[in-house]
């Protein structure tokens, strides 16, 4: 799933503790992000990433070239996309009391995918190797797009659905 995707479903479903406290804020958007990987749907592929198709997920990080800049932009761009739409929709004050809420929901939102690289580069020595497998477990065993299909049709359905579930999210942000 994007990462645009996740602040959108995080912010939607956090929004609604935003006064409370802010530790319930990241909790929501965390379990937000786990509960959404469950969700079928496509992701982004990064050049710097050899996947692993099996249900572990099981990724390893590339950098023998160095690292990938298309990358990097590709997420840069992915967060900030999400994170200015979550902004425009709840027009925050420009104060810390406002500001603090909408920042933990788009870190929970993209935070499991963010300590990927981790697992990637420390497997055997990694003391969030448990994050790491229940990261695999929820993720949805069914992928639309470059993954189990070659078929073209399926890709555009797994971008069509991520409009949809961000379109979603945006109607729920929006209430």
């Amino acid at each position: 799933m994007t990462l645009t995707t996740h602040i959108l479903i995080a912010t939607a479903v956090s929004k609604p503790f935003f006064a409370a406290n802010p530790a319930l804020v990241l909790t929501t958007a965390v379990a937000s992000h786990y509960l959404a990987d469950a969700i079928p749907h496509w992701d982004w592929h990064l050049s710097s990433v050899e996947e692993d198709l099996s249900d572990k997920h099981d990724h390893k990080l590339t950098l023998e070239k160095g690292v990938n800049i298309r990358d990097l932009i590709k997420i840069s761009l992915d967060i900030a996309i999400g994170s200015f739409i979550a902004f425009l929709i709840l027009r925050p004050e420009l104060n810390i009391k406002e500001l603090t809420p909408l920042a933990l929901s788009v870190l929970g939102g993209i935070l499991p995918d963010m300590l990927q690289p981790v697992f990637w580069l420390w497997k055997n020595n990694n003391p969030f190797i448990l994050i790491k497998h229940f990261h695999s477990f929820m993720h949805s065993k069914i992928r639309l797009g470059r993954h189990l299909w070659i078929d073209r049709k399926y890709i555009i359905i797994g971008k069509v659905s991520q409009v949809i579930i961000a379109l979603l999210a945006i109607l729920v942000l929006s209430i």
